[in-house]
């Protein structure tokens, strides 16, 4: 009996020995993490270009005003990025080169990503778009305006209207064509042309100018009754042939983000054909 109880005596001191010494049910306490720091991303304030147009390979300078509140703009990381160009320089300010080799008038707008590096790799990172850019090749435009227009008048067929779609509606040219080109198609019929680019160029922001060397074989088709007055209608024959020839000289303006005409005249060279006057002393 006293060995029972003995036994059990021992076992009893036992269990409270293993109960004091093991943990309680339930996991284990973590400990508290430590807050991730407040970092405001930056702000991106404005972007500013030096011009809103230029030429093929031209070049703008692209600035942009930005802010943070914990790090220094000057150690931020600026990305610049357009369609196409290249950037030159680094930071808030950079030129941009617009491409050499492009169908023009064409739009390129600039982008700009801030990156803001804090803490244990973090970052933040933000994206604002800037202004647009309109690239021209004015030389080129200005060129092809004159060819394509000389070329619809070239045309019989091309109605005044058609001819002078290029036209600026706010040069006085542009009425004064169509009326000489409906005179036109009323005393001859254009039979055959020869045009040669000459010049084109760029003569102010807003102004250019265009020669082509042009030769128009036509014949009469109409002859008013003769006046002795009126030289126009000595010589004119219906049906005669003849060829006017000279140098087609265009003026160009620019508006509404784009090249137009706004005058042509037609400077003879050499010999006039009789009954051909009002072709050669004419607008063209």
């Amino acid at each position: 009996m006293r060995r029972a109880l003995a036994a059990g005596i021992v076992a009893v001191l036992a269990i409270g020995v293993l109960s004091c010494g093991s943990p309680p049910n339930g996991p284990s306490p973590q400990p508290t993490p430590t807050p991730t720091p407040s970092n405001a991303p930056p702000v991106v304030e404005g972007i500013t270009a030096s011009v809103a147009r230029t030429e093929v390979d031209g070049t703008v300078t692209i600035t942009a005003t930005v802010r943070d509140a914990e790090t220094p703009v000057g150690q931020l990381q600026y990305a610049w990025l357009a369609e196409a160009g290249t950037f030159e320089g680094q930071g808030a300010s950079v030129t941009w080169r617009a491409p050499r080799t492009v169908a023009t008038p064409t739009n390129y707008t600039i982008t700009l990503t801030v990156t803001e590096a804090y803490g244990a790799g973090r970052q933040n990172v933000v994206t604002a778009t800037g202004p647009t850019i309109r690239v021209h090749d004015s030389v080129k435009e200005l060129g092809n305006l004159g060819m394509a227009f000389l070329a619809d008048f070239a045309n019989s067929s091309v109605s005044p209207s058609t001819c002078i779609r290029d036209f600026s509606v706010n040069c006085s040219g542009r009425e004064d064509e169509k009326n000489d080109i409906e005179d036109n198609r009323r005393r001859y019929q254009i039979l055959g042309s020869t045009l040669v680019l000459g010049s084109a160029r760029v003569t102010s922001s807003t102004r250019g100018d265009v020669t082509v060397r042009c030769s128009f074989t036509s014949r009469i088709i109409h002859c008013d009754p003769f006046d002795p007055n009126d030289p126009e209608t000595w010589g004119c024959v219906v049906g005669n042939v003849g060829t006017s020839t000279g140098d087609c000289v265009m003026t160009g303006v620019y508006e509404q983000d784009r090249w137009w005409l706004c005058s042509s005249n037609f400077h003879p060279r050499g010999f006039v054909p009789r009954g051909f006057e009002s072709f050669m002393s004419r607008r063209r």
